[in-house]
């Protein structure tokens, strides 16, 4: 959910560890390679082996199967892995830089996913690039899965809906005030007829510097798509926006500077609003920043009040 998120004790990734090796010595007998930890976020660590026959592998662990918390009781971090394999062999197959999906392994004890490890180095990625990328994403064939994050329903809208609406509970809850006065006028129904249903693209809606490997500011590989979704590319561009991830380079390299203002006014402000809620919570409780904290809070203030004129206006007679 963050950008950077803090680092497990090491008793936690020593626990994790162990259970990774037990189940890659089962699954592969007579490995015995070394197991480095190289990332952490709040679902699952990334480990580094080389495992034969497919050499050197990066291998996603979830801490627990479902992490519950902020997550939300129904996230179950095995389909996060499936859905990570799969998307992976359809980024590959689209011609998309992808780490290539080798074994997904499922237990009580423990689940993990082996990939290409992908090498990268310290240069960031071309904004230019990182635009055309995303843009071939968004127009290449979507997939035909239900994401993870569409819920039960399978519906995006609805589950965006709902997850503004306890998004911004959370805020006020962590700020001890309402954003706004009269929340009368903002429910679920009115929140899913706000967001923008235009046409179907796969969304990464994770998609920043951290989650890609670069060499020489190329775009090796696209990494972690726990995310992803199948909506209108409005949602990953307003997340973007309020990321500051969205650059004049990077829509450059998108080939679409005006894409907000075709978005209607209700929609834009919900699109930005579910963005801007997310970092106010980060910012407070997952990588603490009261500047950024206050910063985001403000923006969704501001975005609650131009979503209430938006849905006025769409209203009036």
């Amino acid at each position: 959910m963050t950008a950077n998120p803090p680092a497990r004790d090491e008793a936690a990734l020593r626990a994790l560890a162990v259970r990774v090796r037990a189940l890659l010595a089962d699954a592969c007998p007579g490995w015995t390679g070394d197991l480095v930890a190289v990332g952490q976020g709040f679902e699952a660590a990334v480990f580094r082996t080389d495992l034969p026959p497919f050499g050197t592998v990066a291998v996603k662990a979830p801490w627990r199967r479902f992490p519950g918390g902020s997550y939300g009781a129904g996230v179950d971090c095995r389909a996060l892995l499936r859905q990570e394999r799969a998307l992976a062999a359809w980024a590959a197959a689209n011609g998309l830089p992808a780490a290539a999906p080798h074994a997904l392994h499922e237990t009580d004890a423990q689940d993990l996913l082996v990939s290409a490890y992908v090498e990268g180095d310290e240069v960031p990625p071309d904004p230019a690039g990182l635009g055309a990328l995303l843009r071939r994403l968004h127009d290449a064939p979507p997939p035909e899965l239900a994401p993870v994050v569409h819920g039960p329903s399978g519906d995006f809208r609805t589950a965006i809906a709902a997850r503004i609406l306890e998004r911004l509970d959370r805020v006020e809850a962590l700020i001890g005030e309402s954003l706004v006065g009269d929340r009368d006028w903002v429910d679920a129904e009115a929140l899913r007829a706000a967001l923008p249903d235009g046409r179907r693209a796969l969304l990464h809606m994770d998609f920043r510097p951290a989650n890609l490997r670069c060499r020489g500011g190329r775009i090796r590989a696209v990494l972690d798509w726990s995310n992803a979704a199948l909506a209108d590319p409005a949602f990953e561009l307003a997340r973007m926006h309020e990321a500051g991830t969205l650059t004049e380079a990077v829509l450059a390299g998108y080939g679409d500077r005006d894409w907000s203002s075709r978005v209607a006014p209700a929609a834009r402000a919900a699109c930005h609003l579910d963005a801007a809620l997310m970092f106010a919570i980060v910012f407070r409780i997952g990588e603490p920043d009261p500047a950024r904290a206050a910063a985001a809070t403000a923006r969704a203030r501001g975005l609650l009040l131009d979503l209430r004129d938006a849905l006025g206006e769409q209203g009036s007679p």
